[in-house]
């Protein structure tokens, strides 16, 4: 099974919208710590609450640059598996347990993640200086996880179409 382009297409526009978001907050911060220090250093009169204006893009950059590494495939991994195993029919096994178990704990953050979001809506925290609604940046974490979440179904996907199309080679045909 290939991706549709339509579904290329979708997935393509959400990975833009996500660095355009990123690429957002990445500019947010630094011209927050620019004027933070312009102000601090340069004429002497610290502005209040500025640090706690920074932690909204921080969160989001935390949990933004980890869904584009699950994007990417560039997170931290541990394939010690590839090293040891030499027969490819085990390793896709292998990936598939693995792909299927990031799925699993994925899915179970993500809706404890909506949980703690609809909780914090309810609530309606604010943040100790500012009374910024402090679901701003606790969105982030759904949001974050939300995105992990579906890199993972991908990654899942695909190790499942290498497993079913692996299986139909000869006995003894290596993949490369």
């Amino acid at each position: 099974m290939r991706m549709s382009n339509r579904t290329k297409l979708v997935v393509n526009k959400l990975i833009l919208l996500q660095n355009a978001i990123s690429v957002f907050f990445l500019c947010s911060l630094i011209t927050l710590i620019f004027v933070q220090v312009l102000l601090r250093y340069v004429f002497n009169l610290p502005l209040m609450g500025i640090e706690e204006l920074m932690l909204f893009p921080t969160i989001w950059l935390y949990m933004l640059g980890s869904a584009n590494a699950s994007q990417e495939r560039s997170h931290i991994v541990v394939d010690i598996a590839d090293v040891f195993i030499k027969n490819q029919r085990i390793l896709r096994i292998t990936h598939f347990i693995k792909d299927m178990v990031s799925v699993i704990i994925g899915v179970i953050l993500t809706y404890w993640c909506f949980d703690y979001l609809q909780y914090s809506l309810n609530i309606w925290k604010l943040s100790p200086l500012l009374s910024i609604p402090m679901f701003l940046a606790e969105s982030a974490l759904f949001i974050g996880l939300f995105l992990m979440t579906i890199y993972s179904i991908s990654d899942f996907i695909k190790s499942i179409n290498s497993l079913l199309n692996k299986n139909h080679l000869q006995k003894g045909e290596e993949v490369q």
